[in-house]
């Protein structure tokens, strides 16, 4: 670090000081440096709609002398400290811009893959799905039992296919919550395996329960009709297919930037989180407008 004086260098506890006051102040440009939204270079590629920003954090002066002079790691420390003191909201929000940048960057190579996932996503015969007759929309979604919002998602999607007779869910298991998310997930497999018709019928009971683990599942199975000796003989026949499956979902929805749940792939579109009824109405119109 040749910027470092004599002293400094002849004193390296003063340098992690110095380096963590740097990271600091790179930080605080942080909040500089993402005021202006980049535009794509080429005006042919799809943007990733920017969301509403909060109000910039107004800067304070600190209150230090300006004449004043750093001349040691301890003024540098008490310069900083000053003006976050000052200027609390203005970390915030360089971190919350930052984390909105990757998180479009994130959206935007995540459609980049998508396109070339489709038959993993939309024609995988191992994945359970709800598809009536004439469909003409298909909807993807990666999901856990233990999410709370995937059971309110759930709801809507329901809602949805009450109201539009020409949508096909298809269904993602998605256990990223510990291991009693994984336990539900391989005995949904095992009904999907044995009893596919039974499968709906299944998950709908799940999304609607708190109960957690295998014990409980199989419970559920078994309040929907499904048999629990023909259940316990697949989880024990299709095991391994049952682990295999389970890891091609993981992997499939961590190339396509799937990092929570729900996470819904609509046409070639990645849409995080849960959607409203009039959103996913509206996402669904769009891709049929595109036939």
């Amino acid at each position: 670090m040749p910027f470092l004086n004599k002293n400094l260098r002849s004193n390296p506890s003063l340098v992690k000081p110095i380096i963590i006051a740097i990271a600091v102040l790179l930080v605080i440009g942080g909040a500089y440096a993402f005021l202006g939204e980049k535009k794509p270079n080429n005006p042919t590629e799809a943007a990733v709609p920017p969301a509403p920003e909060a109000p910039k954090a107004e800067i304070n002066p600190s209150g230090l002398d300006k004449d004043m002079r750093v001349k040691n790691v301890e003024d540098a420390e008490k310069v900083i400290e000053k003006w976050i003191a000052a200027n609390p909201k203005a970390i915030i929000d360089s971190v919350n811009n930052m984390q909105k940048k990757m998180m479009e960057e994130q959206t935007k190579n995540a459609q980049k893959t998508i396109g070339t996932k489709l038959n993993e996503l939309f024609a995988d015969t191992n994945s359970p799905e709800y598809a009536p007759a004439g469909y003409d929309v298909s909807i993807v979604e990666f999901f856990d039992y233990s999410c709370g919002y995937c059971k309110k998602a759930n709801g809507t999607v329901e809602e949805l296919l009450q109201s539009d007779k020409k949508v096909r869910i298809i269904y993602k298991e998605f256990p990223i919550l510990g291991q009693p998310s994984h336990e539900m997930t391989e005995v949904a497999f095992a009904i999907q395996l044995v009893e596919p018709a039974s499968y709906k019928k299944f998950h709908d009971a799940m999304m609607k329960s708190s109960e957690r683990g295998k014990d409980a599942a199989i419970k559920i199975a078994k309040s929907v009709g499904i048999s629990g000796a023909k259940l316990e003989a697949s989880l024990k026949n299709n095991k391994d297919k049952i682990t295999g499956m389970i890891q091609a979902n993981l992997v499939l929805g961590n190339s396509i930037g799937i990092n929570g749940t729900p996470g819904f792939v609509i046409g070639e579109e990645l849409i995080p989180g849960a959607l409203e009824i009039d959103a996913l109405k509206a996402k669904i119109a769009e891709v049929r407008a595109k036939k």
